[in-house]
């Protein structure tokens, strides 16, 4: 699980979960019908959506979760 801070993080986020699937992204594109061109096209994409993870996730074994954790209202700074 990782905190979503931007679409570039969570590029970086797909990547590690594909050298953790073990698969090349030539055959995460082929498990997706696409072409390698066409996945690279996907993941270089500026606007990355989550239906684009969740096609690569699904094509590299795992589960696209999301989960909404509310922010502490209190900050305690320590010395």
């Amino acid at each position: 699980m990782f905190e979503y801070i931007d679409n570039e993080h969570l590029k970086k986020e797909v990547k590690k979960m594909i050298i953790d699937s073990g698969l090349t992204q030539k055959e995460v594109a082929e498990k997706m019908g696409c072409k390698p061109q066409q996945y690279t096209n996907i993941v270089g994409k500026e606007n990355f959506a989550f239906r684009d993870v969740k096609r690569i996730a699904d094509a590299a074994g795992f589960k696209l979760l999301i989960e909404f954790e509310k922010k502490n209202r209190y900050k305690i700074f320590m010395n």
